[in-house]
C-alpha cells in the first residue's frame, strides 16, 4: 500500500472514531465507570480451520500471520493443540482498550499470559474478553458449554473465505440462534481464497441470514460505524467483516468495531443487580499448589468479598455447606470484592475446621456459591418449554438426553408430557428429572438436549423443588403406580 494511502486509511479510522465517540457521548450508560460493565465477553466459533485461533492471535498480540499459523502459538493452552493446529480446550485471552477506545499494545508479542494481562490491566479502561472455542465436530460439546455456560455477551463466527459455509458453521450458527446470542461474521483467508469461491462464500452467507431474518451488511473500510452498532444493537443486521491475517486487510476496521461494543449484562435476565444477594455460578475448579481449591465462575448477582462466609452446593444430596473465601483474583490480578457480571476466580476452604479439608472432587460444574440471605435450593425436576430441532423417530416418556442449561451438563429423562409423544418440528412442554444429582436451575434459563443426531432446545418455564429422590433400593409411589399399569394380566386357567 502506498504512504498516500495508508494516511488516506488512517484518517477515515480517526474520523469515523471521533464521529462514533461524539454520538456515544449522547448516550450515558454506552461508556460505563466500572470494570465489570466494561468486561465484554466475546466466544469465538466456526468450523475447524477456519483460522479462529489465528485471528485471535493477531488481534491481541498484535502481530502478522505468516501464512501457517505462526500467530495462532501464543493462544493455544496445550503443546498437543499447537502441534495439530487445532483447538481443544477453551482459551482465554483479553484485549484492553484506553479512555479513547484506542487498543493497549502487548508488552511485546511473546510475553506469557500473566505478563501480558497486567501489563494490560494497568492501562485499560474497557476490555474485551475473548473465548476460542473449538470447531471440530468430536469437541462439540465443549462449544456448546462455551456458549450457553459461560454467558458470552456476543459470538463471532469465523468463516474460512477459500472454504465456504461448512456444515459446522450452521450447527454453530443454529446453537447461537437457540440460546439468543448477539452475533457478527468475520471471512479470513481473503489473501488466498480465490475471488469467486470468495463470492460464493459471501453470497452464501448472506442468504443464510436472510432466512434467519437479519439483513447482511458487508462492512468496507469507509463505513460509518456510528450508524452501524446502533442497528447492530437492535439485531436488524449482522455485519460481515472480510480480514487476512497475513496482509491486516479489515483488521483496522474489525478492532474498531470491537471497540464500539457495548455489554449486555444489563439485558441478559439471567443477571440480577448489586443489591441483590451474591450469586457465582462455578464453571470450573481447580487445585493450585500452595494455595488449595480455588473456583472460577460468573457472578450473577451481588458482590462478594475476601473472608464472606458464602454457602456452596449443591452436593450429590442437594445440601449446602459455608465456605470461606480467602482470596479473589479477577483478570489474574489480585482483588479484594467480585461485582456482578465478572468471571472471577475464588480461593475457598470450609467454615469448619472440623470437616475433612476441601477436595477438588467436592466440587462440580454448576455449583454455586451463594449468600445465605438468597437460601437457595437444589431440584431434581424441572418443566421446560420445549422445541425438537431433529428427531429420528419421536420423544415418549422415559426419553433420555443429556441436557446442557447453562455449565450444567447431566442426563436427564423426560418424567412427563403434555403431549402423547414429539416429532421434529413439535413443540410442547416436559417436565425432565436429573438422573445423578439435584441441580441449582433459574426460571428462564436457555437449555438444549442432545443425544446422538437428536436435537431439541428449550427454556425454563416452572421448578420442582418437592420431588424427592427415593433411596436406593426405595421405588417411589408413582414408579410403583407405572409398573403396575405395565404389568401383564394373566389370565386364570380353568
Amino acid at each position: 500500500m502506498k504512504e498516500e494511502d495508508k494516511e488516506a486509511s488512517n484518517n477515515n479510522d480517526t474520523t469515523n472514531t471521533s464521529s462514533v465517540l461524539s454520538v456515544l457521548e449522547e448516550d450515558k450508560n454506552t461508556i460505563q465507570t466500572t470494570k465489570a460493565e466494561n468486561d465484554i465477553r466475546i466466544c469465538i466459533i466456526g468450523n475447524v480451520d477456519s483460522g479462529k485461533s489465528t485471528l485471535l492471535g493477531v488481534l491481541t498480540r498484535c502481530v502478522k500471520d505468516n501464512g501457517n499459523g505462526f500467530a495462532r502459538k501464543y493462544v493455544f493452552n496445550f503443546p498437543h493443540e499447537k502441534d495439530s493446529g487445532r483447538t481443544s480446550s477453551i482459551a482465554h485471552e483479553i484485549m484492553g482498550f484506553d479512555k479513547e477506545l484506542n487498543q493497549v499494545p502487548p508488552a511485546r508479542a511473546n510475553a506469557n499470559r500473566i505478563e501480558q494481562w497486567h501489563h494490560i490491566n494497568k492501562a485499560a479502561r474497557k476490555y474485551i474478553s475473548f473465548l476460542d472455542l473449538c470447531g471440530h465436530e468430536k469437541y462439540l460439546k465443549t462449544t456448546v458449554f462455551g456458549l450457553s455456560g459461560l454467558m458470552p455477551d456476543y459470538a463471532m463466527i469465523v468463516v474460512g473465505g477459500n472454504m465456504g459455509v461448512s456444515k459446522m458453521t450452521k450447527e454453530h450458527l443454529g446453537i447461537t440462534l437457540a440460546l439468543d446470542v448477539p452475533f457478527f461474521i468475520v471471512v479470513t483467508k481473503t489473501d488466498i481464497a480465490p475471488p469467486e469461491v470468495l463470492k460464493n462464500t459471501v453470497q452464501t452467507l448472506c442468504r443464510i441470514l436472510k432466512g434467519v431474518k437479519k439483513s447482511a451488511e458487508l462492512i468496507k473500510a469507509e463505513d460509518d460505524f456510528a450508524k452501524l452498532i446502533p442497528l447492530f444493537k437492535t439485531g436488524a443486521i449482522c455485519p460481515i467483516f472480510s480480514v487476512s491475517n497475513v496482509t491486516q486487510e479489515g483488521i483496522v476496521q474489525l478492532k474498531l468495531f470491537l471497540s464500539l461494543l457495548q455489554s449486555r449484562v444489563s439485558a441478559n435476565p439471567l443477571f440480577r443487580s448489586l443489591d441483590d444477594p451474591a450469586e457465582c455460578l462455578i464453571d470450573d475448579v481447580f487445585n493450585v499448589a500452595g494455595v488449595g481449591i480455588v473456583v472460577s465462575g460468573t457472578m450473577l448477582a451481588g458482590v462478594m468479598s475476601v473472608n464472606q462466609v458464602l454457602l456452596l452446593g449443591p452436593d450429590n444430596v442437594g445440601e449446602f455447606a459455608p465456605v470461606i473465601v480467602r482470596s479473589i483474583h479477577y483478570k489474574r490480578e489480585v482483588v479484594e470484592k467480585a461485582y456482578l457480571g465478572q468471571s472471577v476466580c475464588f480461593a475457598i476452604r470450609y467454615q469448619s475446621t472440623k470437616k475433612d479439608p476441601l477436595r477438588k472432587s467436592n466440587i462440580k460444574r454448576g455449583m454455586l456459591l451463594a449468600d445465605k440471605a438468597l437460601n437457595p435450593k437444589a431440584a431434581w425436576e424441572f418443566t421446560a418449554e420445549v422445541m425438537i430441532l431433529h428427531h429420528a423417530t419421536m420423544i415418549q416418556k422415559n426419553y433420555q438426553a443429556v441436557v446442557h442449561c447453562g455449565v450444567i451438563r447431566q442426563t436427564a429423562e423426560v418424567a412427563e408430557m403434555d403431549k402423547e409423544y414429539l416429532k421434529t418440528g413439535d413443540k410442547g412442554n416436559i417436565r425432565f428429572r436429573f438422573l445423578y444429582r439435584p441441580e441449582c436451575l433459574h426460571i428462564g434459563m436457555p437449555l438444549l438436549f442432545l443425544e446422538g443426531r437428536t436435537k431439541g432446545l428449550g427454556k425454563i418455564v416452572a421448578i420442582n423443588h418437592e420431588y424427592k429422590r427415593p433411596k436406593p433400593g426405595v421405588t417411589s409411589e408413582e414408579e410403583l403406580k407405572e409398573k403396575e399399569r405395565k404389568k401383564p394380566n394373566k389370565k386364570k386357567s380353568l
